[in-house]
């Protein structure tokens, strides 16, 4: 990795690829609040961490072509929702962050003097905060079950997993990924699997606590014609503010 433009970046809001849509990322970051705890013997500041956050903010141009800007952002949903950004594209192993359980509170429209229509949507955690990962499986078509390209990081870590999936195209019945994980990359073995799929525009957020082995990879199962799917993790550290 090296210092890079933020070009080529992909946007996956709750299964749907809206990268062609939206048009800037204002914010997008995990703030934490700081207590005072300052005592009448100092004579600077004392602060211990408190609650971290996590918040989006974009800009979208509008466009209300099926599957895209308007109809994915437009409901407002009072359930949780997740999005992932390809910070640097969306290659296999490149850079990622992701959010699952975020509350979307808002969509505001303008017209611009220009003649532009665009739409600004934030989001705020639920919970969570902003996970930044690498890209485990590069979106693509997926027309058969099997297993994807393994991910070599170079040795096990033990605190745990993240990992997020958006599905964008679907044709069958059901379609189950799972991501595994191997010592050698060659005997694999399931270590957390999404919730099967039946429809698309889905997406899911899934952890795994404890130890994560050396090589990853997703494998696809199920009764499908075709998916068009991309998935992310991130590792846990033993310094996280909280573990999975």
């Amino acid at each position: 990795m090296a210092k890079a433009a933020g070009l080529a970046m992909e946007f996956y809001f709750q299964g749907y690829d809206l990268s062609g849509d939206i048009a800037s990322i204002e914010n997008m970051g995990s703030p934490r609040t700081t207590l005072p705890i300052t005592g009448i013997n100092k004579s600077a500041m004392e602060r211990v961490y408190g609650k971290i956050d996590a918040v989006l903010a974009f800009t979208s141009w509008f466009n209300d072509a099926a599957g895209q800007q308007h109809l994915a952002l437009r409901g407002l949903p009072t359930t949780d929702v997740d999005v992932l950004v390809a910070l640097r594209g969306g290659a296999k192993g490149s850079s990622a962050g992701f959010i699952g359980d975020g509350k979307q509170p808002d969509l505001s429209h303008s017209r611009g003097v220009d003649g532009s229509l665009t739409a600004k949507g934030n989001m705020l955690a639920n919970g969570k905060a902003w996970e930044y990962g690498t890209i485990l499986l590069a979106k693509a078509t997926i027309s058969g079950t099997g297993n994807s390209t393994s991910e070599d990081n170079s040795g096990s870590s033990s605190a745990g997993l993240a990992g997020i999936i958006h599905l964008t195209a679907f044709s069958g019945t059901n379609y189950t990924a799972t991501i595994q994980d191997s010592t050698n990359n060659i005997c694999f073995c399931s270590l957390k699997a999404f919730a099967q799929i039946t429809a698309v525009n889905k997406s899911e957020r899934v952890t795994v606590s404890g130890t994560v082995n050396r090589y990853l990879r997703v494998n696809h199962a199920g009764s499908f014609t075709s998916v068009d799917v991309v998935v992310a993790t991130r590792r846990g550290e033993s310094t996280d503010k909280e573990g999975y």
